[in-house]
Formats: C-alpha cells, sequence, structure tokens
C-alpha cells in the first residue's frame, strides 16, 4: 500500500478501495485542468496513481460536467482571485459528490483533500507545486486548506458573507 493510501485510511477512518477512490478523484480533477503533463512526475514516482485516476474517471465526468464548464471559455478569468474562490468552491463540491458515491461522507471528503495534496507536492516539489498552483486557480484555494482541513475555502467565504 502507497504512503498516501495508508495516510487517508489512517486518518481518515475510509477502507482501501475508498482512499484509492479519493486520491484518484482529486489527482484526476487536476489533471483534468493541469498542462498536459503535468502529473507525468507523480505517476513516475507513484506508478499506481495512474490506476487510482482512471478508477475515478467515471466518476469526474459523468453528471454535471464537473470542473471543465466553469474553466472552459475563460468565463472566470477575468475575476482575479474571486474566479480561483469560486472554482475551488466548484472543485470541492465536484469531489465531494464523487466522494460520496463512494460512501464517503461530504465532511470526510474534504479533509482528504489537503492530504493528496500535501502528497503531490511532496512528489512534484515546492517549486513545480507552486508553478501547477498558479497554473490551476482552483488549487491555490484547496492548497490554503492544508494547514487546517477545515480552513481555506471555508474562510474564504466567511469572508465574503
Amino acid at each position: 500500500m502507497s504512503d498516501l493510501i495508508g495516510n487517508l485510511v489512517g486518518t481518515l477512518g475510509v477502507d482501501h478501495h475508498q482512499a484509492e477512490g479519493a486520491a484518484g478523484t482529486v489527482l484526476g480533477l487536476i489533471k483534468q485542468n493541469a498542462p498536459e503533463g503535468t502529473l507525468d512526475g507523480v505517476v513516475a514516482k507513484t506508478p499506481e496513481a495512474q490506476g487510482w485516476m482512471d478508477k475515478a474517471a467515471p466518476a469526474l465526468t459523468g453528471g454535471g460536467g464537473g470542473l471543465g464548464s466553469l474553466l472552459g471559455g475563460g468565463g472566470l478569468g477575468g475575476l482575479g482571485s474571486l474566479g480561483g474562490l469560486v472554482q475551488g468552491a466548484a472543485a470541492l463540491q465536484t469531489v465531494t459528490a464523487a466522494l460520496e458515491k463512494l460512501g464517503i461522507p461530504s465532511g470526510v471528503a474534504a479533509q482528504a483533500i489537503p492530504i493528496v495534496l500535501s502528497f503531490l507536492q511532496t512528489k512534484l516539489g515546492d517549486k513545480s507545486f507552486a508553478a501547477l498552483t498558479s497554473k490551476v486557480p482552483f488549487l491555490q484555494e484547496l492548497s490554503g486548506s492544508q494547514a487546517s482541513a477545515a480552513g481555506g475555502l471555508a474562510g474564504a467565504f466567511g469572508k465574503l458573507f
């Protein structure tokens, strides 16, 4: 079992299948929205990650279009940080909905995101992870929640309202 899957199982109290689904969903969403080849280094270092993403792909493409409709067409590009916030909310909703199909409650699903992002940062390195977050605006919001599973996005919404 990979370190990531073991961490998800131990921290979230989910089973092995659910942990793989969580990892694949988050990584798959990033892969869908990042420049081509961005996660190649991660897959080279953790070959099973491709399998996790392949298994999660149907949940990310089915029902409601996921995040793709938000990112397509440049609809949020001119909104600056608000665009990243909205995309972050959409990404969180997409991940949560996909993981609920695996029997993972929404609160637990939200806790999976910072764990997977921390894994990704470790595999890519700080410089490459920073470059990735600059190219995928919703990652700036989601990675802001790494310090606290309930922080980042929720705190940002609190500031808006």
